[in-house]
């Protein structure tokens, strides 16, 4: 496997193509950096470059050195589509991104805030995506307003508004019951009135550890979500089943069934200081039509905060999308930014 080196400021970057040729130290620079262990740990890492979710057409990770020939970064890189034209993209156009679209918390996973830091790994990008004959280069879902929007800024790229992920502090609230005492009396009072017309209909919810060997229209459910929010595609049964294959580490497949049937599910991940909402399912048109006295919907994410409470992370990251929802039962929003620069491809 090709290894390459450059100079940019005091740093020196390496590339390598596979998460088998990264840096030993790697495994632990996530936690040392304050990133997420999850999304910059070897196991996701691996899992998407052996089975991606969205289509990958190649996989750079860029190593920042310092002068010890420690590494003191590392920013994982996809030639990539825009799958929820989200950056404008033409429907063919890819382009050179650090994370995949499937990580809601892009971070620098680095040890040191230099601004040289972020400038020596915009460097390398703009150089592998124009000798890939890529246009555009750049980071997504990055926070607005955190140490990392901060540092791309400081490297000569400006944000723009991307989307939005919620958070709840799970460590405020410290039990279901502070959860629901955190809520204004009228959310807090629909949210126990959907649960208990839940339980009257016997509804039941199991967590479990991926078996291995997910059955793909087990999966199927996280399809109908996305058709139904407008973003078809996003999510395939097949690929998701194989991704899990390689996740089994921190993942947890929580179901919510009724009368033996399967009528909302999400994979979450848990990490030391975060449970992450990381896929979830339902079909409302099946709860309407099915005339179901509850939405699935409210038994699902009630699961998801009771297994944060109980593995007992102080974050809960509840994904994107269904923003009205998530503010109305006490998620905070986090505006999301995408930095992207020129590659000078062409030029």
């Amino acid at each position: 496997m090709r290894r390459t080196e450059t100079e940019a400021g005091t740093y020196r970057t390496r590339v390598v193509r596979t998460v088998e040729d990264l840096a030993p130290e790697t495994t632990e620079l996530a936690a040392a950096a304050g990133a997420s262990e999850f999304y910059y740990g070897h196991e996701f890492l691996r899992a998407y470059e052996r089975e991606p979710i969205q289509p990958v057409h190649a996989v750079y990770y860029i190593e920042v050195l310092d002068e010890d020939d420690r590494v003191i970064a590392l920013t994982p890189c996809y030639v990539q589509g825009d799958p929820l034209r989200a950056l404008g993209m033409a429907p063919d156009e890819k382009a050179l991104l650090s994370h995949v679209w499937h990580c809601s918390d892009t971070q620098l996973a680095s040890t040191r805030t230099d601004p040289e830091v972020a400038g020596a790994i915009v460097a390398r990008m703009r150089e592998i995506a124009a000798s890939a004959g890529l246009a555009r280069c750049g980071f997504i879902n990055v926070a607005t307003g955190s140490p990392t929007a901060l540092a791309l800024e400081g490297a000569g790229l400006t944000g723009t508004d991307l989307d939005t992920r919620y958070t709840v502090d799970l460590a405020a609230v410290g039990s279901w019951e502070g959860y629901l005492s955190s809520l204004r009396y009228n959310a807090r009072r629909e949210y126990a009135r959907q649960l208990r017309r839940a339980d009257d209909c016997g509804v039941k919810v199991t967590e479990r550890v991926p078996d291995g060997d997910e059955d793909p229209e087990s999966l199927q459910i996280f399809e109908v979500l996305m058709a139904n929010v407008g973003s078809a595609g996003y999510y395939s049964k097949e690929r998701i089943a194989a991704f899990l294959r390689y996740t089994r580490k921190g993942a947890r497949i929580i179901e919510v069934s009724m009368d033996g049937e399967v009528i909302a599910k999400a994979v979450v991940f848990l990490e030391p200081r975060k449970i992450h909402a990381w896929a979830g399912g339902y079909d409302r048109n099946a709860d309407t039509a099915s005339g179901r006295p509850f939405s699935s919907y409210y038994v699902l994410m009630s699961a998801i905060i009771k297994c944060g409470l109980r593995a007992g992370v102080p974050t809960l990251e509840g994904g994107r999308r269904n923003g009205d929802f998530k503010i109305r039962y006490g998620m905070r929003p986090q505006p999301l930014q995408a930095f992207m620069t020129d590659s000078g491809a062409g030029a």
